[in-house]
């Protein structure tokens, strides 16, 4: 059964470290909302995980949203070993390894799916590792925070990209914000904690997300109208404290690295079944689905790939360019 710790004074009871591997055997995962995964891509994931390692030795002790601290807290808390897996927002680790900005490129990937070829058979993650794990902290791969993400607004049908110049949309970051504003949007950045605030007092109009980011949270209360754009995978990283990892042994690691992998894969599932609800569950939360007019899309990504060189470097991007063309072969 999952343990619920809710202070900050229970996450200073982790393993310190170069703690022993007999101190280890408590994984600690923070995630972002609800412990629950019949609703929580997340929380499926922390499922999958826990399934992983029954009988194993090591148990999970999972941190719902927030309840050792906000994202940038998180992060800090990880490198040092204080919790041992976050599964945090990609822009996160900007700062120390600005080539994971490309994740979020919009348009740049064709769906998920390539985007897990890419990252399977490419070096980039190593590549994004390098600067990481030197500070503690490893990327051992990405979640899905749902399907693919398109724009949600309290006031209008988003049917062509004229739509979007009347609407104030809140980015998550710098690069997010450049992007809504090629598409002729107004942009303000806001933290996720103050979205449905921004959203109710009208500093914001709306946001780029999937579709279950605005039903999990209830903001279909506000939100009524969205487009599925396809811009890009709902990426989140899943981030191990190295420190800790490197304190196990060789056969504990292996252990480890099989349960990450189940819990993605079990994020994976959700995601497909997620898929084939969402728009019911729209529709029953009074959410007005649109679609893009044709070609519409297309002026969005020719506007779009004006930005690539103020998210990355020229020698970034190209990385990425070369990663994604050598699965399309």
């Amino acid at each position: 059964m999952y343990r619920f710790s809710r202070t900050v004074v229970a996450a200073a009871l982790a393993v310190a470290l170069g703690a022993s591997s007999a101190l280890a055997a408590e994984v600690k995962v923070a995630l972002n909302g609800v412990l629950d995964p019949k609703v929580n891509a997340e929380a499926a994931f922390v499922k999958g995980l826990e399934d992983a390692l029954a009988g194993t030795g090591f148990t999970v002790t999972a941190f719902p949203s927030e309840t050792i601290g906000k994202e940038s807290e998180r992060f800090d808390m990880v490198s040092q070993g204080l919790i041992h897996v976050n599964l945090a927002s990609v822009n996160t680790a900007f700062g120390l390894s600005p080539l994971v900005k490309g994740v979020q490129l919009p348009f740049f990937f064709q769906d998920a799916a390539e985007f897990d070829r890419v990252i399977a058979e490419s070096a980039l993650l190593e590549q994004m590792n390098e600067p990481l794990v030197s500070n503690g902290v490893r990327i051992a791969g990405f979640n899905y925070i749902g399907v693919a993400m398109g724009f949600h607004n309290t006031k209008t049908p988003v049917t062509k990209i004229d739509d979007l110049g009347s609407l104030r949309l809140r980015a998550m970051n710098g690069e997010q914000l450049k992007f809504m504003e090629s598409l002729g949007a107004h942009g303000t950045i806001v933290a996720w904690s103050e979205v449905a605030n921004a959203l109710q007092t009208g500093i914001a109009d709306g946001y780029m997300n999937p579709p279950n980011s605005a039903l999990r949270t209830g903001h279909t209360d506000f939100l009524k109208y969205f487009t599925q754009a396809n811009i890009s995978p709902s990426t989140r990283l899943v981030l191990v404290s190295q420190d800790w990892y490197d304190g196990l042994s060789a056969e504990e690691q292996a252990t480890i690295d099989k349960a990450l992998e189940a819990g993605i894969a079990a994020n994976r599932a959700w995601v497909d079944d997620w898929a084939a609800l969402v728009l019911e569950r729209q529709k029953e939360a009074g959410v007005t689905v649109s679609e893009l007019a044709p070609g519409e899309r297309d002026k969005m990504v020719e506007r779009a790939t004006s930005i690539y060189l103020d998210v990355l470097s020229e020698d970034d991007l190209a990385k990425y360019q070369a990663a994604v063309d050598s699965v399309r072969k």
